[in-house]
């Protein structure tokens, strides 16, 4: 298993596997409902759900192609293929899913209006040289990350030792650079994400694992100094980071496959 999503009525995941199949898995009898693709077929790395219609999904696979599915059907709608540079690593819909971006091993993001009832993706597209030759190994989209900042972002980790914010035009999904933050990233797939909204009283932050086995928080708005905090414990580089539902906790994990579970200090904000 690659990557998985939890859909949005919460009662199934839907997971990517390296032997070509997604499935659909039910959370409350733990059990396999659907199979989509084949054994034989190429590997699908990444999946996502269609945030405003919970039986279409995303999947992007190990051949550059992106394909939308049917989730009742199992079927691809019309115009629900695209096809992009390189191996794609992740996916993100905007929050009213008429926006789709991919990123992947040749340092593209590929940026899609897509019809939420229908699944159609546009045939024409836009695309953002970030670090050509280098993977980009998560995306993550907002609509916006504080009262100041209204604009809607999207952060990408990239195989060059950086998380990089993008300001995102709403009309066509296109990109535009807005802040880049120092890691340590080359050989491993990290993953970014947003914090809580309400975590800090002034700025936005985000938060990163790190192959230095940190997890770093980086305060968006400030201009010197960003990092503002960094957690240790972890003993291999950190890969993934997550907010539980509430965003009172978060969880990291880490190539040797600890999970470590952090509590937010509500008196700190941090």
């Amino acid at each position: 298993m690659f990557d998985f999503a939890w859909s949005i009525s919460n009662d199934n995941i839907l997971s990517s596997s390296l032997d070509g199949t997604a499935r659909l898995w039910e959370v409350s009898s733990t059990k396999c409902i659907r199979v989509y693709g084949s054994r034989h077929g190429p590997e699908i790395l990444c999946c996502t759900f269609q945030p405003m219609n919970n039986n279409l999904f995303a999947i992007g696979k190990g051949n550059a192609e992106i394909q939308i599915l049917n989730v009742s059907t199992g079927k691809s709608p019309r115009n629900g293929l695209a096809k992009v540079a390189g191996r794609i690593l992740s996916l993100s819909y905007n929050a009213t899913g008429n926006l789709l971006w991919s990123s992947d091993d040749k340092g593209y993001i590929f940026s899609f209006i897509c019809d939420p009832l229908t699944g159609k993706l546009s045939s024409k597209f836009k695309k953002t040289e970030v670090c050509v030759g280098y993977p980009i190994t998560s995306i993550c989209s907002r609509t916006w990350i504080n009262r100041e900042a209204r604009d809607p972002c999207l952060l990408a980790n990239c195989g060059i030792g950086s998380v990089i914010l993008f300001r995102v035009n709403p009309a066509d999904g296109s990109l535009m650079a807005k802040r880049k933050f120092p890691i340590k990233q080359r050989g491993q797939l990290i993953r970014s994400t947003f914090c809580p909204l309400m975590s800090f009283h002034q700025g936005a932050c985000i938060v990163t694992g790190s192959e230095d086995m940190n997890v770093y928080f980086f305060d968006t708005e400030r201009d010197s100094k960003p990092c503002v905090n960094k957690l240790q414990g972890h003993s291999a580089p950190v890969l993934d980071v997550c907010f539980n539902y509430d965003e009172s906790l978060l969880a990291s994990c880490d190539a040797n496959g600890t999970v470590i579970i952090w509590k937010r200090n509500e008196k700190l904000n941090s």
